[in-house]
């Protein structure tokens, strides 16, 4: 018995607490009841608590559990909804509720609660077992569910477990009742019918079906997974992006769904909300190896070099044996200037992987700017390619019935992933406004880019027909150019990245040719032309090809940018030095260039080095210092320029004299950039297309005295112009007259000449005869007798 000073200080229970404290008691005598087979009276005492409090998520379970085993499946069902409402991550809750319905014959139900809770994370030996009766259920027959003693003693018996007290101390917010998810959710039918439709190829057929899917259960994340996983598939990017992302909002823990979006967010060139999305999918799955792979794709994106070599480093150690990580590092290492490391990456992911074409293209386009490889070896393992993607086609190859009438309107697609704000529409867009007014073509363009901008769609109103074809099998788009009725069907990609060679490998038009965007050969014998220079390609390289050579008056049309302001005054009559420069892209840099600029440097003691176009992250230009270090040039005489908008990067030529080439892969674009704003280019031509788009450009211009034979020249040259400023300040002057004069700058001239081209090569056909190199001069002009006026 209490004493009077205890009974005076003991603090009394608040209401609450007593109310808490009398429904453990009752709740504790309803366990004791339940776990000796008295259940009647552990119903009952259930039953009294849910009286007093309806949400306790416990005693739902508890009573559902108890319900189940005295063959009331049915009547479970709303407890374990109410408890699921209150502690939705409880995966014995999600096991007991889908073993409920599955035993009520609510198959339908129990498949889409099945999937709910492995959303939640739900598995486990139980989880199998349970699924494994599931499938063998008919779709509508209540089966006796297994009494809660056979869960202890087989676990393999999908029942759920013995009646808990333990509430989850991982308990989330509550959420609105699983009775309403369940109600507004696509059946299993649905599911089951979109996975067909898009396991059959029938995509279009799965995007109808997963659209309706989504109009009648819009608050469910798994109806629009199913849409944008068929828009992203059948390659409708644009479409897919606003799907994928309310899926990723309602599936907060959704991988597959996320990595979709990566992707869709790098194509439209939102590199940081990819980003985003990519280290999102690594939180939620730290191992996530293509989550690394996208991340160093992204990061790639942004500059971010030596970030992105790091995060595909980590992909290669998760997933070693992909042949996709192994590719993606490559990639990462050659935008980072590392191509002979690159090299191996993408033989290891061919052999991996032999059906990849993406890695024996960017092996190829790697192999472009090797240092040491012979024409020979280059063309053999180009060659290579066209046996490895043409063999299997050739004896399909069609017996085309395009009417043979030489003077017919023609015709003429273009097929290309860069029909957007890039190098390839630099050189496209001028001569496209031309070949557009052309009565005797009608045009075709066969985007494989979703990615579109202003010059997408000023590109749009020049064609007749516009196709977007990215996402269409090889077979597919193959089958369509070959509807549309295409003559001369033109690639505009080569080895570069979203090619679609393996199309033109089944040879879908009578004519196909290869212009602008790679430079070299594809190695396929369906190709029959490349279309060139003859700067960028004498004669003498011809054999370094297997298709036959169209020449123009120039390679391609170039138009400077809007955006560019005056020639200024050269630079070093008032600085009192030179001032090399170089706009290259960071890939296009080694030790073997550096180290012949250097030598230049050396040359010329008191001459800076401006370096232009380099990435944001500090990694890259470290490594260009070093290598400047290495050959003994002080950083100090080193200015860095990052990447920038088109206005700053031409106005960063104000402060460059001369520009230096990089090889063996020259700049092109760059080059003549510099040629607009005033700037020659010191350059040395190899004996490979790579390393002769300076050459071409400067003997457009008729400047051929910086053209060097050799590395010795290369520093003699530029030593004769540092000591000749007076002569490179003129030269400088009237630098833009001398392009507008020139093939190079005149659209019109090249648009004209391609046009005779495409009717020449097209007389050939008609008249039964194979392709054979020819030149077309401007008009007005002979063609030359010289090949190369280097």
């Amino acid at each position: 018995m209490m004493s009077s000073l205890e009974q005076s200080t003991a603090t009394p229970l608040s209401p609450e607490r007593q109310f808490e404290q009398d429904i453990a008691t009752v709740l504790q005598t309803a366990l004791a009841q339940h776990h000796a087979d008295e259940l009647g009276d552990a119903e009952t005492l259930y039953r009294a608590i849910l009286d007093a409090k309806a949400d306790h998520p416990d005693v739902n379970y508890n009573l559902g559990v108890l319900l189940v085993q005295t063959r009331r499946p049915a009547d479970a069902v709303p407890f374990f909804e109410t408890a699921l409402g209150v502690n939705p991550n409880q995966a014995q809750y999600w096991l007991a509720y889908v073993n409920a319905l599955a035993s009520a014959g609510q198959i339908a139900a129990a498949w889409l609660a099945l999937e709910l809770g492995q959303q939640r994370g739900l598995k486990g030996p139980a989880v199998n077992a349970l699924i494994e009766r599931m499938t063998q259920l008919p779709a509508a027959a209540p089966t006796p569910s297994a009494p809660i003693e056979a869960l202890a003693d087989a676990p393999q018996k999908a029942a759920p477990p013995a009646p808990t007290q333990t509430t989850s101390a991982r308990a989330a917010q509550p959420e609105s009742r699983v009775q309403a998810a369940v109600a507004k959710a696509p059946t299993p039918q649905d599911v089951s019918q979109f996975a067909s439709l898009f396991n059959k190829g029938r995509v279009a057929d799965a995007i109808r079906h997963a659209g309706t899917v989504t109009q009648r259960f819009p608050g469910h994340g798994t109806s629009w997974n199913m849409f944008g996983l068929a828009l992203y598939s059948s390659g409708r990017y644009d479409e897919a992006l606003a799907p994928l992302l309310k899926a990723a909002e309602l599936l907060p823990e959704d991988v597959q769904c996320r990595t979709l979006l990566a992707n869709v967010l790098n194509v439209k060139a939102r590199h940081a909300d990819a980003e985003t999305v990519c280290r999102r999918i690594i939180e939620i799955q730290p191992s996530n190896a293509e989550a690394h792979r996208l991340l160093g794709t992204t990061l790639a994106s942004q500059q971010r070099t030596a970030d992105a070599v790091a995060s595909c480093r980590r992909a290669v150690e998760l997933a070693p044996m992909s042949g996709a990580m192994h590719c993606g590092l490559g990639v990462a290492l050659l935008e980072d200037g590392r191509s002979p490391e690159a090299e191996p990456c993408f033989r290891r992911a061919i052999e991996l992987d032999p059906t990849d074409q993406i890695s024996r293209s960017n092996l190829l386009f790697c192999l472009t700017h090797k240092q040491d490889i012979d024409p020979a070896t280059l063309l053999a393992e180009h060659r290579a390619f066209g046996a490895w993607c043409e063999d299997p086609e050739r004896a399909q190859w069609p017996r085309h019935a395009n009417s043979r009438d030489p003077t017919r309107r023609l015709q003429v697609g273009f097929v290309s992933g860069d029909l957007f704000k890039h190098a390839v529409t630099a050189f496209l867009v001028p001569v496209i406004k031309h070949l557009a007014l052309d009565p005797s073509l009608m045009l075709h363009a066969y985007s494989n880019a979703s990615r579109e901008d202003e010059v997408t769609q000023g590109l749009r109103t020049q064609f007749a027909h516009w196709h977007m074809v990215e996402g269409m099998t090889d077979a597919v788009l193959a089958d369509k150019i070959r509807a549309d009725g295409i003559d001369i069907l033109i690639d505009l990609s080569g080895h570069t990245g979203r090619n679609r060679l393996v199309a033109f490998a089944r040879k879908p038009a009578p004519l196909q040719a290869s212009w602008i965007g790679y430079p070299g050969t594809t190695g396929l014998h369906a190709v029959d032309y490349y279309i060139t220079d003859r700067f960028i390609l004498p004669p003498q390289l011809d054999d370094q090809f297997v298709e036959r050579i169209a020449r123009l008056p120039a390679s391609a049309p170039f138009s400077a940018p809007d955006a560019t302001p005056p020639v200024n005054v050269l630079p070093a009559l008032h600085n009192g030095f030179v001032t090399f420069g170089s706009f290259n892209r960071l890939n296009k840099l080694s030790a073997e260039v550096i180290g012949l600029w250097s030598r230049l440097l050396h040359a010329v003691p008191n001459a800076r080095m401006l370096v232009g176009a380099m990435p944001d992250a500090s990694e890259s230009p470290r490594t260009v210092v070093d290598w400047f270090a290495r050959e003994g040039i002080h950083h100090q005489r080193l200015m860095f320029r990052p990447r920038a908008g088109v206005a700053l990067y031409m106005q960063q030529h104000h402060q460059v004299d001369i520009c230096l080439d990089t090889f063996p892969y020259a700049g092109g674009t760059t080059t003549r950039h510099a040629l607009w704003m005033g700037v020659p280019t010191l350059t040395m031509p190899g004996d490979k297309m790579p390393s002769r788009a300076g050459v071409s450009a400067l003997n457009h211009v008729g400047i051929e005295g910086f053209i060097a034979q050799d590395q010795n020249d290369f520093v003699d040259k530029g030593v004769y112009w540092v000591n000749n400023i007076a002569a490179l300040a003129e030269l400088r002057r009237g630098m833009r007259e001398r392009c507008m004069q020139s093939s190079m700058f005149r659209p019109d001239v090249i648009a004209e000449a391609l046009s005779r081209a495409l009717r020449s090569v097209w007389q050939r056909w008609c008249d039964g005869l194979p392709a054979a190199s020819f030149e077309v001069a401007r008009q007005g002009e002979a063609v030359s007798a010289a090949a190369d006026a280097s």
